[in-house]
């Protein structure tokens, strides 16, 4: 049973733990500033199909997160740290309130609300939730879309079905085919263990999917009008070959059990005393023969975990993040152990966990991380009002992967093109490269004009800034 004071507390903690603190960490990663740069060229091109930046780069995903972040943005008066946060925030704090709606619902809402705090507190979740990426907004696609097709098979109302629909088409609009994918093979695999016949249960979802193609489909033709056989290579390259291992370039390859080892790093701290519930319950524990007699819920949640689990452990790319869809319902596993310990102690648990993670990402890491940002080295840049281009130059990394000043160039509105042999301008450059480069293009003159005081967060070399020109 939904109870409302939990509903307003969910919310309440939700809110106060991430939104204040969005945006007091500098970009200081490559990733963030990747995709905030695509909210800020939307806004500066008009363009909210297929915007170029960094030089000519296409976003690298489908674009329903930056569109958020520009809609924000023209609100808050430009893409800053905080606009190109919030959706992550508001993805984790939409899918703790529905992970509550949809337990309480089918079990008691004690347990339901202890499984949606320890979602948002998992350690993975809260660091997702403070990201500029698009993991989460996936993670609220595909979750919602399997809350909300269990729903529709247990209990029909052809408004469940869209919103299924709904979630699969958003997510697909946020991160690929994959947000179809998955609800399609965990809601399918859910009714057949309830009992459900085979060829409706592949009907439905078939049709299901069709339609959730529909609205990315739009933005595919869109996208591809504009963009040409650039953009379909990349499409190409980012949903198939990814999964395949046959990428141009190496992207986070790790080994099959990988994700054995990030799963519970990611559910800290709640991994600790699930594992110990786990052990003094060890004669207790249900085996595979008996799942199908569990609860819906904690069918419905094995199966998510099992299933999304063994899919992204077949690609060789592998991350962290994208494990979070797992983690609304490997919550509520570790929620059905804890709920015998006292309320009381539950209750202090949560408030050291919440508070701990408050003051990390609201005081420690902006202490610590914004000192590496580029965002300073940005600053100083736009200060020397330079009159001609700017471009730059990274030499190849070994694993291939195309790289960019995306901090420095994000900080000063994306102004920073690449080489092609301009005949003047300003060039920025790691120090570790300009000696080679400079060397390698002997027919232009360079002068040093400004050397970063620290290593970019980026390309981790101090940086160069010369001045060129044709001799």
């Amino acid at each position: 049973m939904i109870v409302r004071k939990h509903l307003c507390l969910l919310l309440l903690v939700a809110c106060l733990a991430t939104l204040p603190w969005l945006g007091l960490t500098r970009f200081n990663t490559k990733g963030e500033p990747r995709e905030a740069v695509v909210s800020l060229t939307m806004l500066q091109q008009g363009n909210w199909v297929l915007p170029t930046n960094d030089g000519g780069e296409i976003a690298y995903k489908p674009p329903f997160f930056h569109w958020i972040v520009a809609a924000a943005s023209l609100l808050a008066g430009g893409v800053n740290e905080w606009t190109a946060r919030l959706p992550s925030a508001l993805a984790a704090i939409c899918l703790t309130l529905w992970a509550y709606v949809f337990f309480a619902r089918r079990r008691d809402s004690d347990t339901a609300l202890l499984a949606s705090l320890l979602f948002l507190s998992s350690f993975e979740v809260f660091r997702a939730a403070y990201a500029c990426r698009v993991d989460m907004m996936l993670t609220l696609g595909v979750c919602g879309a399997i809350f909300s097709l269990a729903a529709w098979a247990e209990e029909r109302g052809w408004w469940r079905f869209v919103l299924g629909v709904l979630m699969m088409s958003l997510g697909a609009l946020t991160k690929g085919p994959v947000a179809i994918l998955l609800p399609c093979l965990v809601t399918g695999v859910y009714m057949l263990l309830r009992g459900r016949n085979f060829f409706k249960t592949l009907g439905w979802l078939c049709l299901a999917a069709v339609l959730a193609l529909v609205l990315p489909a739009l933005w595919y033709a869109a996208a591809y009008a504009q963009g040409g056989e650039a953009f379909y290579s990349l499409v190409w390259e980012e949903n198939v070959g990814r999964f395949l291992g046959k990428m141009t370039y190496r992207s986070h390859e790790n080994g099959l059990w990988y994700y054995f080892a990030l799963l519970p790093a990611g559910l800290l701290p709640w991994t600790l005393p699930a594992l110990w519930q786990l052990w003094r319950k060890r004669r207790s524990i249900p085996s595979p023969r008996t799942w199908l007699r569990l609860s819906p819920e904690t069918l419905l949640s094995l199966v998510a975990l099992v299933f999304v689990f063994a899919f992204y452990c077949v690609p060789k790319s592998k991350r962290s993040v994208y494990l979070l869809p797992v983690y609304p319902f490997a919550s509520w596993l570790v929620a059905v152990l804890l709920r015998e310990w006292p309320r009381k102690v539950r209750r202090i648990m949560l408030g050291v966990v919440y508070s701990l993670w408050v003051v990390a990402f609201a005081v420690v890491l902006p202490l610590l991380l914004n000192r590496r940002s580029d965002k300073d080295i940005a600053e100083d840049i736009r200060r020397m009002r330079l009159e001609k281009p700017l471009v730059s130059y990274i030499k190849d990394s070994e694993a291939g992967d195309p790289m960019h000043f995306f901090t420095v160039n994000f900080y000063l509105g994306d102004i920073v093109g690449n080489w092609d042999n301009q005949p003047e301008g300003y060039l920025l450059v790691g120090e570790r490269d300009a000696e080679s480069f400079i060397a390698e293009h002997r027919q232009w003159s360079f002068k040093l004009q400004y050397t970063s005081p620290h290593r970019s967060c980026d390309t981790r070399q101090p940086l160069r800034l010369y001045m060129f020109y044709l001799r």
